[in-house]
């Protein structure tokens, strides 16, 4: 599998399956980093996912630069809870079609303060 292979098995499953990673080549201790909450094994990133997907309406990705194995994407999602689209930066590394670590950066605040409510 190719890195953008990988990573489109990936953004399928967040636009088209409601973040279902389930045949989403993670490694087992893929990490996550974002600014509301990180996982270090594709186990916790995979529970994670599979409760934000579903509420999450609208993900699209807007652009995607490759550099080697390195994939940096703009997306954007909405959330009921959150007002306004949320617009991020993501970098994926991938090794051997393998997605081994993920990296999400956009202002969570208001997300935040949703999960702190208990509203998400």
């Amino acid at each position: 599998m190719t890195t953008m292979d990988a990573v489109q098995r990936y953004y399928d499953a967040w636009v088209n399956l409601d973040g279902d990673m389930a045949d989403v080549p993670l490694a087992d201790d893929f990490v996550f980093v974002g600014p509301v909450g990180s996982f270090d094994s594709a186990a916790d990133f995979r529970a994670m996912a599979a409760q934000f997907g579903p509420i999450a309406q609208d993900f699209s990705v807007r652009h995607q630069f490759t550099d080697g194995d390195l994939v940096c994407s703009i997306v954007r999602w909405n959330l009921p809870q959150v007002s306004g689209t949320t617009n991020a930066a993501e970098l994926l590394t991938v090794e051997d079609g393998v997605l081994v670590r993920a990296e999400v950066i956009y202002d969570g605040e208001e997300l935040r303060k949703v999960v702190a409510a208990g509203s998400v």
